[in-house]
């Protein structure tokens, strides 16, 4: 599941997840605010705040071709989440085109700060 949440700052796309999201999360949710992020700003900055519910992204949507495409970003947040999720982040960083971090829920206000001066 996916939601959107109050923004914590100025063109930055704040959101919930929690669950196994799905291609229709992205497409119906995530896609359009993507879309009109880079549109109004030229940018793509995300806020991705997760509960330890989170189980990751349907395996069987990511199969389906090209519905699930993330465009290039220019900063990504994640806050929380179960404890692999610090992990796969860190381990992701290096191969992501923007600048990317994990905090734990404990830090959520660094990470607020964090992903407004990016």
């Amino acid at each position: 599941m996916l939601y959107q949440i109050n923004d914590i700052a100025p063109d930055v796309i704040s959101l919930f997840v929690s669950g196994r999201l799905s291609t229709q999360d992205y497409l119906n949710k995530l896609q359009p605010l993507l879309e009109k992020s880079y549109q109004d700003s030229g940018k793509v900055k995300l806020y991705m705040e997760a509960d330890v519910l989170l189980e990751g992204w349907d395996v069987s949507s990511l199969t389906g071709g090209d519905k699930v495409q993330f465009p290039a970003f220019d900063a990504l947040v994640f806050v929380g989440g179960p404890d692999w999720v610090g992990n796969a982040v860190n381990l992701l960083a290096p191969f992501m085109q923007g600048e990317v971090a994990w905090f734990p829920l404990e830090q959520k206000q660094q990470a607020q700060q964090w992903i407004a001066e990016i």
